[in-house]
């Protein structure tokens, strides 16, 4: 075996340890990378049904069959509103470098519903998790968001 071989079969075989497999790989403050489509609530620009998004589980159902996830975009939510742009939190490259490729935000305002069945149909796959700071900070404007209903934030523990 070469050189390329070993570092492919390496490679692969982090890719598969990195997947989610169990309710068990995911925690509170993961870093997932998923492809969603629009019935995940995403818009889809450009003609592509699909997007590969990273994501951060925000919260789950008592059964852990259902996570509430807010998604990390590249930059702060397109809305002028104060209110809206308040609930966008910044996220460091130099926090992240081994997973995003610069500053970005996560969107605080929506969180989206992902099933445990649809993340592993899709291979969604752990890239890293919340520094405690920001953990703490993401988790403090969802609780108090009031883009958010109460009872998404009740059903999925945001409260």
């Amino acid at each position: 075996m070469d050189h390329n071989d070993i570092l492919k079969d390496l490679h692969a075989q982090i890719q598969e340890s990195s997947l989610i497999r169990s309710a068990d790989d995911i925690q509170i403050g993961d870093i997932i990378y998923v492809e969603m489509d629009r019935n995940d609530g995403i818009v889809l620009v450009d003609g592509y049904d699909t997007r590969l998004k990273y994501i951060v589980v925000a919260g789950s159902k008592s059964d852990k069959k259902e996570f509430a996830v807010v998604l990390i975009n590249s930059e702060a939510d397109f809305s002028e509103d104060p209110d809206w742009q308040g609930e966008q939190y910044l996220l460091r490259h130099s926090d992240y470098a081994g997973v995003l490729e610069h500053d970005s935000w996560i969107d605080c305002t929506d969180p989206k519903i992902l099933s445990l069945r649809k993340m592993k149909a899709k291979k969604a796959s752990k890239k890293g998790y919340l520094v405690e700071r920001d953990l703490v900070n993401v988790t403090q404007k969802l609780k108090n968001s009031e883009f958010i209903d109460e009872r998404t934030k009740k059903v999925y523990h945001l409260v």
